[in-house]
């Protein structure tokens, strides 16, 4: 895997957990800079950072520095179906209570 993959790895992750470069730099006790400098390919985390973005990310070092299989671009691919679902059922709960309070 090259520097740019993990980049953009690190990236699509950070914002899929919602979180800004400044954000996932201090749950790590980096700069956004750094993190910037990662997601853009311009520098690499040694070991220690790598397992301490993995933790704050929930993915295993190994996330970040193999190629992605089959098998895991299916299971990250259901995850996400199964993230929008929770989330959108928690919009349809929201609604109801909101249309039971106009009743």
């Amino acid at each position: 895997m090259s520097i740019k993959e993990f980049g953009l790895k690190l990236k699509k992750l950070r914002e899929e957990k919602r979180l800004s470069q400044r954000g996932l730099g201090l749950s790590v006790g980096l700069s956004d800079k750094t993190i910037s400098s990662y997601e853009t390919g311009r520098s690499y985390p040694n070991l220690e950072l790598l397992k301490r973005l993995g933790d704050v990310l929930g993915r295993p070092i190994d996330y970040f520095i193999s190629s992605p299989t089959k098998d895991s671009l299916t299971q990250e691919y259901l995850e996400k179906i199964q993230s929008k679902q929770n989330e959108l059922e928690r919009d349809i709960k929201e609604l109801l209570s909101l249309l039971k309070r106009e009743e």
